[in-house]
């Protein structure tokens, strides 16, 4: 720890941008050192770097012993890590008077420091124990320097990932190798002895299991460390057996481990942990191709890459039990509709779903039930000589006189025959019927005489699903489904 040195008053700040950084009003953080240099930095070191920086961009005033209070600090460790940090190369320090100057941030692979070799000769000693079948230059040993010292590694635990290395690869083993190793390591929070030894112990676990992988691959290298990451992936993060990786690795033809990562992340993601999901998955797969290429073209778009569509719509689509025939016709009812885009299309097929529309055989008595309800109101419309479409308030009209007022269909044609000659037929045949209601009138006798009408609705026998509906049909059905409360 730096000695407690007075603190001399001055008119300068504390705490100041350089030139380069001095037009800003913001705190801005280098996205260099939030990758770099803030995960490995001593937590209490950070804070005083952050408020330093938030003082220093307010453009005031601001003394040490001000930053030390901010942080319920006292001034020597404010001191200590501004002294961190300018090792970093991050700030510029003076002690006479007290002042940091806040620099830009630079790459730790573009950084050029000079170490103290005395403070690393226990280390160099071991290195050279390790490695002694080849000269090692100055510039390996820098890289070693500058990475304990960016990722606070414990010279133990760097000299572990070397011997690592060198079982992995031979004693031949090159230094940006080792220092991706350690880097890894060190992202995982593995930067002492005890959690690198833990964490190393662990691929060696699994050393008989990547040589089975690499060999079913056909791959006759040895394992290197990224596979062992991967292996370690595939198994605890993803949750696959061994049998199950081994049944995919089997399969690769080519690409090797790159490939195998690729299809294990893809069947993660779409939740295929066992062997049978897999292989069902596989094989209908040419037959998602060719559902994917036909909902497509009915809707009229076009990809060239079909695994994300399929991956994101119509395996979940497949899952839910729709057949390939039925989202066909989905497709085709929203292109028609002038529903044209696939998240559109999702959302259809959702309301379906919702009303357990999955085959051909629920949507077609979901129609029949649809185009019959339409068919009474018609009835009506043909009783008063009103001839237009039926309108979505018209069938919420007919629902509240029918589920809601328990109006029967005579005394519903009867209203009809009395609005037949009124300005406005359906707004007349409300209140007609809002008076009846009102009164408890149930039957066409209460209400009055019943005057002659026309012959009762075609019968609907042709299925609905296998021939072409018109487009007020279409309407009506999509509208039945908006007004299921989806």
């Amino acid at each position: 720890m730096l000695p407690d040195l007075c603190y001399n008053n001055s008119p300068m700040p504390f705490s100041r941008l350089s030139p380069e950084l001095n037009d800003r009003r913001k705190i801005t953080l280098d996205n260099v050192f939030v990758q770099e240099y803030m995960p490995f930095a001593p937590e209490g070191y950070l804070k005083v770097y952050l408020m330093g920086l938030a003082l220093a961009s307010a453009g005031d005033s601001n003394e040490l012993d001000t930053l030390a209070m901010l942080l319920n600090a006292d001034t020597p460790f404010v001191l200590e890590a501004f002294s961190y940090w300018q090792g970093m190369g991050l700030v510029n320090m003076t002690l006479e008077p007290h002042s940091v100057e806040y620099l830009p941030v630079i790459p730790q692979s573009a950084r050029v420091k000079k170490f103290s070799k005395e403070k690393y000769k226990d280390f160099n000693d071991q290195l050279h124990v390790m490695i002694k079948d080849r000269q090692i230059l100055p510039p390996e040993y820098n890289e070693y320097y500058g990475l304990m010292e960016a990722y606070n590694i414990e010279d133990k635990a760097l000299l572990t990932v070397i011997g690592y290395c060198i079982r992995q690869k031979g004693p031949a083993i090159t230094y940006p190798y080792v220092l991706a190793v350690a880097k890894n390591l060190a992202r995982e929070g593995c930067i002492t002895y005890d959690r690198v030894q833990e964490k190393l112990s662990q691929y060696d676990l699994y050393d008989k299991d990547l040589r089975a992988v690499l060999k079913a691959l056909g791959l006759k290298r040895g394992a290197d460390h990224n596979d062992r990451h991967m292996l370690l992936k595939w198994k605890n993060e993803y949750g696959f057996p061994m049998e199950v990786i081994m049944n995919v690795a089997k399969k690769v033809k080519k690409g090797g481990i790159t490939t195998l990562d690729m299809l294990l992340g893809r069947y993660y993601e779409n939740r295929l942990l066992s062997i049978k999901e897999i292989d069902g998955f596989n094989e209908n797969r040419e037959k998602l191709y060719a559902l994917t290429r036909s909902v497509l073209k009915i809707l009229g778009l076009r990809y060239d890459q079909l695994d994300y569509i399929i991956e994101t719509y119509v395996t979940g689509w497949i899952a839910m039990g729709f057949t390939h025939a039925l989202l066909e016709k989905i497709a085709d009812y929203c292109f028609r509709r002038g529903v044209r885009d696939l998240e559109s299309m999702n959302a259809a097929v959702a309301k379906f779903y919702k009303q357990g529309l999955i085959t051909e055989e629920s949507l077609d008595a979901f129609l029949r039930e649809t185009f019959a309800f339409d068919s009474q109101i018609k009835r009506l419309f043909d009783i008063m000589n009103l001839q237009r479409p039926v309108s979505q308030r018209d069938r919420e009209f007919y629902r509240t006189w029918t589920d809601s007022w328990k109006l029967s269909a005579e005394l519903l044609e009867h209203a009809a025959s009395l609005s037949g000659d009124k300005t406005n037929p359906v707004g007349y045949m409300n209140s007609v019927l809002s008076n009846w209601y009102s009164r408890g009138v149930t039957t066409v006798r209460e209400a009055g005489s019943r005057p002659e009408n026309g012959g009762a609705a075609a019968a609907q026998n042709e299925s609905f699903v296998s021939r072409e509906l018109s487009q007020e049909e279409l309407l009506a059905m999509f509208d039945r489904l908006d007004d299921k409360d989806i």
